[in-house]
């Protein structure tokens, strides 16, 4: 099983290669926890999906950046001729700071701050617009500026999908987007102010989703918007976003989505769509994350204890956990794990709960896995972490956020170091007793 990696192998030694690179010489160079990245994997991914352009006449494809956003990753993405989706003024910073083209940088949110504003604004990127406040107020910068701003409008395509509940998106209950009966004023509002160009519209119906036909539905919703934009305002729009949120397989026997046979009959479908209404096709954005960096990303730990309570389980200790992967606690997310002996190979097996370090009873990777006979300072290897994993860590207990390293060909390099003690207490005021 190659858990989604371009570049897996395992020797019979029972070391784990990712990009040529050994396990056990990556955790001796960087120590553990460890967040690595496959770069090969990371740019296949992006090139099946940057093959639309064969068949659609314009598209873009935005690498949605909250999946995992830092300058490196940044670069090789933009490198593939992709653009970036960011949600806050961090990653809008973090991609200005990358070699992604500006005007290919989406800046969404629901919430958008005077100051994230300015900053968008001023270095020319595009904003999604969420609600007819922030609407406004990206008018009254834009004239304080003098600047022109080009917009999209989210909009909400009501559509349920099967996923967990905390990352479905587009439902008619969802906080992101604006109604549908503000469409219309919203776009005659950006048309009647000469600081803003209407690019078009946007949606995005939920993450991990497996199948296509929610998308199927997609396409018709936005058709229908289109029919509604040209019909009582006049004009038609030149962008068309269908979002993300295509899933990956987790776990064996898991399928991801197909992401060639299913853009290529959406892509289709929308096309014929348009030529039944006359309508000129629009340049079409996707916007994957997980997609992406999930199965190209592995987290390394290494074992501290096992702890055996008789007749009940067996715990093996690692040392991290739900702080640098909360995806557990948070969506009872499943993965695969392989265990690296450092010592004598056993071929015996043992069933295992694997627990992290923090101070939580529900601090538990996964349960009921079947390892090889762990020792202490074996390297417990967790596959496809490579998004929300590091993107939602935390310092709780305040331990240091892992380092994340990329490798390929032989080689590894870091992307980001990991945190020291002194980086947790950097911004506490400490006053001097009088």
């Amino acid at each position: 099983m190659s858990h989604g990696l371009m570049t897996f192998q395992k020797e019979d030694a029972g070391d784990v290669f990712i990009g040529g690179v050994s396990v056990k010489s990556l955790v001796a160079q960087y120590q553990t926890p460890l967040y690595v990245i496959d770069e090969a994997t990371v740019r296949q991914q992006c090139r099946l999906y940057t093959q639309v352009s064969e068949w659609i006449d314009q598209s873009l494809i935005l690498y949605a950046s909250k999946a995992n956003n830092n300058v490196g990753l940044l670069n090789v993405v933009a490198d593939e001729g992709l653009g970036v989706d960011v949600v806050s003024g961090g990653e809008l910073y973090t991609a200005l700071k990358s070699r992604v083209k500006r005007d290919q940088i989406y800046f969404h949110g629901n919430n958008k701050s005077k100051v994230e504003l300015d900053l968008a604004i001023e270095n020319d990127t595009r904003i999604v617009v969420d609600h007819m406040q922030e609407l406004a107020l990206i008018q009254q910068l834009a004239l304080e500026k003098k600047r022109q701003v080009y917009v999209m409008l989210r909009v909400k395509p009501e559509i349920q999908v099967h996923t967990h509940q905390h990352i479905q998106t587009g439902q008619a209950e969802s906080k992101f987007g604006i109604e549908r009966e503000e469409l219309i004023p919203a776009v005659k509002q950006i048309q009647a102010d000469p600081y803003l160009t209407f690019l078009g519209i946007h949606s995005h119906i939920g993450s991990q989703i497996l199948e296509s036909t929610p998308y199927e539905k997609l396409v018709d919703v936005m058709v229908e918007y289109l029919i509604d934009i040209r019909k009582q305002v006049g004009c038609e729009v030149t962008e068309l976003n269908f979002g993300g949120g295509f899933g990956i397989a987790y776990l064996q026997g898991d399928e991801g989505f197909d992401v060639t046979g299913s853009l290529k009959v959406l892509l289709a479908r929308f096309k014929v769509a348009c030529q039944k209404i006359d309508y000129p096709i629009p340049k079409v954005l996707f916007e994957p994350g997980r997609s992406i960096v999930g199965s190209a990303g592995v987290t390394l730990y290494q074992v501290g204890a096992v702890k055996r309570i008789p007749d009940v389980k067996t715990f093996l200790f690692v040392d991290g956990g739900m702080a640098d992967n909360p995806r557990r606690i948070m969506y009872q997310a499943e993965y695969e794990f392989d265990l690296v002996q450092m010592g004598d190979l056993s071929s015996d097996k043992e069933s295992y709960s694997i627990a992290g370090k923090f101070c939580e009873t529900g601090d538990i990777l996964a349960e009921n896995v079947a390892l090889p006979k762990a020792a202490i300072g074996d390297i417990v290897v967790v596959y496809a972490t490579g998004a929300y994993n590091y993107s939602m860590s935390s310092t709780y207990n305040r331990c240091c956020r892992p380092a994340m390293v990329m490798v390929n060909e032989g080689k590894s390099f870091p992307l980001i170091r990991r945190e020291t003690y002194e980086h947790l207490i950097q911004h506490d005021v400490i006053e001097e007793s009088s």
